[in-house]
């Protein structure tokens, strides 16, 4: 008898781990959400469209969060494709298993763009004036970046993370004030946008390990 209920422990342990292995690595392939998270995700912003195709159903060891994950998913906003690597879509446990299914995190790992496609998609920039920065002053650069949306149990937004490198930047600040070969990091939430690493040159000046920190005020 003991010898049975040790085999079945034994056995339920193993089924666990396999299924915990297959889920962190492989994933299981389901298109059983595709509807919901494309509906809830575009009902956080009117201009904001994604199209899934294949997705697969993971467990995040790190977070211990499910989550389901598409690469190469069409997404457009304002009417301007945005190449994007993958998205991952982080569901609240409880919420799945009451079959009332509600997404907490998303995050979006976007392609490396260069300064030309930057440029195109800058018409869905707001405000205005940085399209006119991106397209007037910015002559030279790539940009990788991973976008993190944080909602709130009624899809509302909550916050946003922001983050990314800026390479090989060439650009006019201000009149007269120019940067060439500049390299940093960013960060930006919904409050601040915060540059650090800022290495380059301007004129006869180096720049090393720089920072610069801006405070985001909401406009009514």
């Amino acid at each position: 008898m003991k010898k049975t209920i040790s085999f079945i422990i034994l056995l339920i342990f193993l089924t666990f781990a396999l299924s915990l292995i297959i889920l962190s690595t492989i994933g299981i392939e389901t298109n059983k959400f595709n509807d919901f998270i494309s509906k809830k995700i575009n009902q956080t912003n009117n201009n904001f469209i994604l199209d899934l195709t294949s997705v697969k159903y993971k467990f995040d060891i790190k977070e211990i969060s499910l989550f389901l994950e598409t690469n190469n998913p069409i997404i457009n906003y304002r009417n301007v494709d945005i190449p994007t690597k993958n998205v991952k879509v982080y569901m609240n446990l409880i919420s799945i298993i009451k079959t009332d299914p509600k997404i907490k995190k998303i995050n979006i790992s976007f392609k490396q763009l260069n300064i030309e496609e930057l440029k195109r998609i800058s018409v869905t920039f707001k405000p205005s004036n940085l399209t006119s920065f991106v397209n007037n002053k910015i002559e030279k650069g790539k940009i990788d970046t991973e976008l993190e949306i944080y909602l709130q149990d009624n899809n509302k937004l909550d916050n946003f993370i922001a983050r990314g490198t800026i390479s090989d930047l060439k650009a006019e600040i201000v009149k007269n004030l120019k940067l060439k070969k500049t390299n940093l990091s960013f960060f930006a939430d919904k409050s601040d946008i915060i540059l650090k690493n800022i290495t380059g040159e301007s004129g006869p000046f180096k720049i090393e390990d720089g920072d610069l920190k801006a405070t985001i005020r909401a406009v009514e």
